[in-house]
């Protein structure tokens, strides 16, 4: 951790250890005996110690192969190049409770962080430099109630986990369609699933919360029990505590038709159109989920159209006429099959494992679906992101997608005002972009975000202009720079917190964890 003085360190855990002996069944002779050893030895790491003596087996340092493993799980290199002093990997909620107990006296100088399989790829997101960073992947249960009628997830888990235990009962969650992909950042953060369409966002579909808050105490929220912080997580990310456990809806759900369809560059204008009739509200079919990704890639000369699709009534046939004018274009090839839901997250995942490991990006904007407009902006869009690419492709071995994600109004609106999302002040149709960047040489990565954020200011600029600019920033997908929780509007963001300085009057989630996205308390 990041104390210049050992003797401060010592002191720091003293404190923390005379309020542990209060508020836990712990040894007191045998704390103050390892203070004074840690004393005399002018340890530098006492609290890594500390959490070491109090969590045994639980706590790997750098020269632990648990600690190597743990770091290899972080998705972008950014993230893995970061070395916490020490970290704590809990296999239960009380573990993870004594840890933030122990953390808790801490200043924001010695921070810690909380890592559960986050996709977000820039350094800092969910782990640290020189604090500690607790591992939540032991916290991976999947225990579905005896009714089948919701399921109990831990934070540790990743979608393909989740999806394989649901995929055998014939049930599913709003959750992830990546199978790499960790629950927790993601239902935190909101979480676009291939169900949104007739459920809303996987925050929307969670009944309960298990979380640790910063004094070490453990609440469970509900809609009727600390029912403001229950609202609080449907969206505000880690500024609260480290969730253990999330208590979901589930749903029958039997094999469903989806693939991947890919089309020659040439479609584009055909499917810019496509698309602006497909995410209009009036016509929206629920059962119908798209992410359209065009892929510029260095070594191959010829972007490609990616259609990742699916249809979840399970009882319909390929092509159901939502996706009819799309399969009717010319293809390259097509995977659409009837399977069932881990099936389609891991070939979304499949595609996506290239750029685990390596330096990623990510940026994001939202704008509003005008029929008359929006395909001609669209074009706009392509133009300036090819430009793009050419001037990245000076960074070997890069690559460069575009996302193309419809959220009709019809879908965003169905969790209402129970989120704190933001998007119940709009009635528009939306379309979200995301850009991802892959590249392997971290001495690129300053010359990535500056063309990236030039790029990023071209397009607000140009939907400006065209009149269809929505300020709303999908957390989940948002870059270092931008400011996701801001973009909730002012309403929200007051609401946040309030509800930061009601559960964590310390600021341990805003000061002493300062990964992810804050509150600006």
């Amino acid at each position: 951790m990041a104390i210049t003085s050992s003797n401060l360190g010592v002191l720091l855990c003293l404190a923390l250890f005379s309020h542990l002996a209060f508020s836990a069944p712990i040894d007191r002779k045998g704390i103050l005996s390892l203070l004074l050893d840690l004393l005399t030895k002018k340890n530098d790491n006492a609290c890594c110690t500390a959490l070491d003596r109090f969590l045994p087996g639980k706590v790997s340092f750098p020269t632990n192969l648990s600690y190597t493993s743990s770091q290899i799980t972080f998705w972008s290199a950014q993230e893995q190049s970061l070395h916490p002093s020490c970290i704590v990997i809990p296999t239960s909620t009380q573990d993870v409770s004594t840890a933030v107990t122990i953390l808790n006296p801490l200043p924001a100088t010695a921070g810690h962080t909380d890592h559960n399989f986050s996709h977000t790829p820039h350094a800092g997101a969910a782990n640290i430099d020189g604090g500690v960073t607790i591992d939540t992947q032991s916290l991976n249960q999947v225990t579905v109630s005896s009714d089948q009628k919701t399921v109990s997830v831990g934070p540790g888990n990743r979608w393909g986990n989740v999806y394989s235990t649901l995929d055998a009962l014939n049930v599913a969650m709003v959750g992830g369609r990546l199978s790499q992909v960790g629950v927790a950042g993601l239902v935190t953060g909101g979480g676009v699933s291939f169900f949104s369409g007739r459920y809303g966002f996987a925050c929307d579909n969670i009944k309960a919360y298990e979380v640790v808050l910063g004094n070490g105490t453990t609440v469970t929220a509900t809609s009727t029990s600390n029912p403001r912080l229950f609202r609080a997580l449907k969206g505000g990310s880690n500024n609260f505590g480290i969730v253990t456990r999330f208590d979901a809806v589930l749903f029958q759900q039997d094999a469903f038709l989806g693939g991947q369809i890919d089309q020659p560059i040439t479609n584009k204008e055909a499917y810019f159109d496509f698309l602006a009739d497909f995410t209009q509200s009036e016509t929206y079919d629920p059962f119908s989920a798209l992410i359209t990704v065009f892929a510029w890639l260095q070594s191959v000369p010829i972007v490609t159209i990616m259609h990742t699709v699916t249809y979840t009534n399970g009882s319909a046939s390929w092509p159901p006429p939502a996706f009819k004018p799309l399969d009717d274009m010319p293809k390259l090839s097509s995977s659409v099959r009837k399977a069932k839901l881990s099936s389609f997250a891991n070939e979304i995942g499949g595609d996506a494992a290239i750029s685990q490991g390596k330096n990623n990006f990510f940026v994001t904007l939202s704008f509003v679906n005008n029929p008359a407009v929006t395909p001609e902006f669209m074009k706009q869009v392509y133009k300036l992101v090819d430009d793009a690419a050419q001037d990245l492709f000076l960074a070997l071995g890069l690559a460069l997608t575009m996302a193309f994600q419809p959220l009709p109004h019809v879908l965003y609106s169905k969790g209402g005002d129970e989120n704190v999302l933001g998007l119940g002040r709009f009635e528009d149709d939306l379309i979200n972009l995301l850009f991802t960047v892959i590249w392997p040489d971290p001495l690129n990565n300053q010359m990535v975000y500056d063309r990236m954020r030039t790029l990023e200011n071209a397009l607000i600029g140009l939907a400006k202009d065209n009149g269809i600019y929505n300020e709303w920033v999908y957390l989940n997908y948002a870059s270092q720079w931008q400011n996701p929780i801001t973009a909730y509007g002012a309403s929200e963001v007051a609401f946040l917190k309030s509800v930061s300085k009601q559960y964590d009057p310390q600021g341990i989630f805003q000061k002493a964890v300062p990964g992810g996205f804050k509150l600006g308390l």
